[in-house]
């Protein structure tokens, strides 16, 4: 879908996926937060896959609603959910709570090597340094 856009629509794109990324580092923060309270994998893992979904939702109001509509069209019939996974259908695939706490937080990359990005993970060490 990227490589057809025009430059303009790349930009905004690009824009979008920093955006992305910048929800993405607030999960990892708020992991790392629950994790130091003590909070279970599973409730982590519940925790960041709303918020996942709600960070999708969040950038896709910045889309076109052709856009919109083909990305929660390949969702609805991948996973019956216009935004994605549930935890639940993650834990199946992935087989434990700290692997789709992973995987809530991974951010595609060949998108972002599409747009001329790359993500960076937030640490725990770091958190706790600042």
């Amino acid at each position: 879908m990227i490589r057809k856009e025009t430059p303009q629509e790349r930009k905004v794109a690009r824009e979008q996926r920093v955006r992305y990324h910048q929800l993405l580092k607030n999960m990892e923060r708020k992991a790392c937060a629950m994790r130091a309270r003590g909070s279970s994998e599973e409730n982590i893992a519940r925790t960041l896959v709303k918020m996942r979904n709600d960070a999708k939702d969040i950038v896709r109001a910045g889309m076109t609603p052709e856009q919109v509509a083909e990305l929660e069209a390949r969702n609805q019939k991948k996973y019956g959910n216009p935004l994605g996974p549930t935890a639940e259908q993650l834990h199946v695939k992935y087989g434990s709570w700290e692997k789709v706490s992973e995987a809530a937080t991974r951010s595609s990359e060949a998108v972002d090597h599409e747009l001329g990005l790359e993500f960076h993970h937030c640490s725990c060490d770091v958190l706790r340094a600042g």
